[in-house]
């Protein structure tokens, strides 16, 4: 069971307990049920990404979700044409709060996902991965292209060049890194 745009470690113990609540009426009742789901959140918010280590704690696991969390540590509606050329994905702020995720995934031993479209554009996922990201969900139309992406890939290399984007504090930068164009 993941709870979805989970902004402090209130949100999350609150959430937790009306799961609880539910689960005990479903045992008053005799409905057969999971007793122990996992339980998790989306990290997507940037209160989220500054608590993430208590929330990690928390957890049993995390699904980052990409396209808000790029939007809302940007402070840019992707839908909105005006300003939709500012949505970037690969700005340091962006790169930056994905590691402490994974980092946070690391420490405690909980898996971390990531979802959005970043999983599925292949140009991110050596970062994904060279960052210590294993799990991506992905639309079944983008399987194949991203099973050949990772196919492709040498593990060392994409951590020195995820290390590499890290220390990077301009966007022009990174995309020269990545080989991005406009």
């Amino acid at each position: 069971i993941m709870f979805p745009m989970i902004s402090s470690v209130d949100d999350f113990v609150q959430a937790k307990g009306m799961l609880q609540s539910c689960m005990n009426e479903l045992k008053n009742e005799n409905i057969p049920f999971n007793e122990n789901p996992k339980i998790g959140m989306m990290a997507e918010i940037p209160s989220a990404v500054t608590m993430i280590d208590d929330l990690a704690f928390e957890a049993d696991f995390i699904s980052i979700g990409t396209n808000d969390l790029v939007q809302y540590t940007l402070a840019v509606d992707r839908t909105n044409e005006k300003v939709s050329h500012l949505y970037i994905s690969h700005h340091p702020a962006v790169l930056k709060s994905l590691k402490k995720i994974a980092d946070a995934g690391l420490r405690y031993k909980k898996e971390i996902s990531v979802c959005g479209d970043m999983a599925h554009e292949s140009r991110y996922i050596p970062f994904l991965l060279g960052i210590g990201i294993s799990t991506l969900s992905v639309d079944p139309l983008y399987i194949s292209k991203i099973r050949k992406t990772i196919s492709e890939l040498d593990l060392k290399e994409a951590r020195t060049q995820a290390d590499l984007l890290l220390s990077q504090n301009k966007i022009l930068s990174v995309e020269e890194i990545m080989g991005i164009t406009k």
